[in-house]
């Protein structure tokens, strides 16, 4: 039996380098999407024990920052927005965003909750608002940000309600206004006139175990290609 030696290819190395960082990359950031979103649900544990603050048109939500309040006023239902590709239990939907204009004159974005889409985009779900002054109790918090932020225009166009993709305040602010605060109200699942809702600002999306779980099978696959680098590197002493 010839003897056998660690010898591998120029290829397999480059190979193993590329698709090894990789993965390995890859399951690091699904591994710190799950660190972020456990930190997001343990600030909105610690936030539900607050009692609610009246919330103001010059309020500003910090990044990072959740905070009960309360609004008042009544809401714009002729322009809602419904923020795109929002799923629920694998249920393609949106999550619906409509201003409230508060007592004292300002607008304040609220999220009411998640709707599903129908299978036909042009078909926009119906969006009715309590007709009536409202008091809204939930959670204030800086505007959700996407991973990757499409090059799009939330302001551009004319049709109510306005499908978008995750807007900035500047954006809001070109729709409502510039009394719109900086942050958006989520509102509690409690209060009426809202949608499918979580109780104490959870949501499916805020899950961090599937981002562990997503994490896991990136360093599994990472670990599977070093296992057959090495078992196919080494190779009889005569092998070209």
């Amino acid at each position: 039996m010839s003897a056998r030696a660690f010898r591998p290819y120029g290829w397999a190395i480059a190979l193993v380098v590329l698709l090894g960082g990789l993965t390995a990359a890859l399951g690091a950031w699904q591994l710190q999407r799950g660190f972020a979103k456990a930190d997001l649900l343990q600030r909105f544990a610690s936030a539900e024990a607050q009692a609610p603050r009246e919330l103001g048109a010059g309020d500003r939500a910090e990044r990072g920052v959740i905070e009960r309040v309360r609004a008042r006023g009544s809401f714009d239902g002729e322009r809602q927005l419904l923020l795109d590709n929002q799923s629920r239990n694998r249920v393609p939907g949106y999550r619906v965003w409509t201003p409230l204009r508060l007592v004292d004159g300002g607008i304040a974005v609220v999220d009411r909750g998640w709707v599903p889409a129908d299978g036909d985009r042009s078909k926009l779900p119906a969006l009715p608002v309590p007709p009536d002054e409202v008091s809204v109790v939930g959670f204030w918090r800086a505007l959700p940000q996407p991973g990757m932020r499409l090059e799009v225009d939330n302001c551009a166009g004319a049709a109510w309600p306005r499908i978008v993709q995750y807007p900035t305040v500047e954006e809001l602010r070109c729709l409502y206004g510039a009394s719109v605060p900086d942050g958006m109200l989520l509102m509690d699942a409690d209060v009426p006139g809202g949608f499918v809702r979580d109780g104490g600002g959870a949501s499916p999306g805020l899950s961090p175990g599937k981002h562990y779980a997503y994490a896991a099978q990136w360093f599994v696959f990472t670990l599977l290609l070093l296992f057959f680098f090495i078992k196919f590197s080494f190779r009889s002493r005569h092998d070209g």
